[in-house]
């Protein structure tokens, strides 16, 4: 246990060395596979989404599995069932294996209009938590969706114990995001994609009642965990995404709200950016300089990113999905090598970019783990 105890604390400096710019004595590396662990392990995906305590124990045991001497850490805490974390994030259905889908698929996000275009107005007169009060019935069940944050708020301790006693660093819990995802994912990406031209000016007002509860959500989940960092996510804002118009005035002013806001309460910000930001790297500079951590996903130009923001924020990633279904052990390890020679070795934390699929190939997981140890 000493010796275990000895490990994490060194894991834990590490990754805090990393985000801060630091050097380090080799480059951390992070384990993302939600889906990938169950599949890896046996277990079926309904399974693992149906008792919260799966998503720990089938972690750890991929893990371990892939080569306990590897892992510095891991993305996010995993605590707790994936679907009610996802539908209170996205605020949208999910379909869910063994019940709408089939026991070994994925989940899947049920893209439907939900949040009506006359709802905004709910959100200016009665507030935004009123509003979620109303709205949460209709995407997920209630009584469920307390009974699994019931859960995570009993076992939350017992979580972070076993992933120390595997001496595996979480290096994030809990999420929150700007306004901009939570509206876009309510109302549908096509109907909000329209509301933005429709409608912009409203849509900045509502943003403006939302985004103080968004900054509350971080800061509590950080207190509640011990953990001094949250995903602050991004998947339906990016830069190729949106008109520049847009994205100047409805997307990355609330990201510099949200992060400085943490960043006063001395929590990092784990930039989860899903999609390709490469357009406005740039203005990432505006964000807290050591207390974000960038996190895409195999399409941000990470080259571009190591010029424009390497003495700024660190950097962890991005090892595609398509990669590890796709590629070869030694196509990853070129893409291994070659990202910790561009944008490592100070401020990068080697991880699957956004998360490992659940199709990724074991022989290029464990080529992902090996290459981290031996090139990093």
């Amino acid at each position: 246990m000493a010796d275990t105890e000895a490990l994490y604390q060194q894991r834990r400096v590490r990754i805090e060395k990393a985000i801060a710019l630091e050097e380090v004595d080799r480059v951390p590396i992070a384990y993302m596979g939600m889906a990938f662990a169950p599949r890896y392990m046996g277990m079926s995906i309904a399974e693992y989404c149906e008792i919260d305590q799966n998503n720990t124990d089938v972690t750890l045991a991929a893990m371990d599995r892939l080569g306990a001497d590897v892992w510095d850490g891991i993305n996010a805490l995993p605590c707790g069932r994936i679907v009610p974390s996802l539908t209170s994030l996205w605020l949208s259905q999910i379909d869910t294996p063994g019940r709408e889908l089939p026991p070994d698929s994925l989940w899947q996000v049920n893209e439907s209009e939900v949040m009506k275009p006359e709802e905004y107005d709910v959100i200016l007169d009665r507030g935004w938590p009123a509003f979620l009060d109303g709205y949460l019935p209709r995407v997920i069940d209630v009584d469920e969706l307390e009974a699994s944050r019931a859960w995570v708020r009993a076992n939350l301790d017992s979580v972070k114990d076993q992933c120390r006693s595997h001496g595996y660093v979480p290096i994030s819990f809990g999420s929150t995001s700007i306004p901009f995802e939570y509206l876009c994912g309510a109302r549908s990406m096509n109907s909000f994609y329209a509301d933005l031209y429709r409608h912009p000016a409203k849509i900045k007002e509502v943003m403006d009642v939302m985004v103080p509860h968004m900054i509350k959500d971080g800061i509590n989940v950080a207190r509640r965990s011990g953990i001094p960092a949250v995903w602050v996510g991004g998947w339906r804002s990016a830069s190729s995404l949106l008109a520049p118009k847009i994205w100047d005035e409805l997307v990355f002013p609330y990201f510099v709200e949200v992060t400085h806001a943490l960043a006063t309460e001395g929590i990092v910000s784990v930039l989860h950016l899903d999609q390709d930001w490469t357009r406005d790297l740039g203005r990432f500079r505006e964000l807290p300089a050591k207390m974000c951590l960038m996190n895409s996903d195999g399409m941000t130009d990470l080259r571009q990113a190591k010029e424009l923001l390497g003495d700024h924020m660190a950097i962890m990633g991005d090892i595609p999905a398509a990669l590890l279904y796709s590629g070869t052990p030694d196509d990853i390890f070129e893409y291994v090598g070659a990202l910790i020679r561009d944008v490592g070795p100070t401020g990068l934390i080697l991880c699957p970019g956004c998360d490992a699929p659940i199709n990724a190939k074991p022989e290029n997981m464990e080529a992902f783990a090996a290459a981290g140890r031996e090139l990093g």
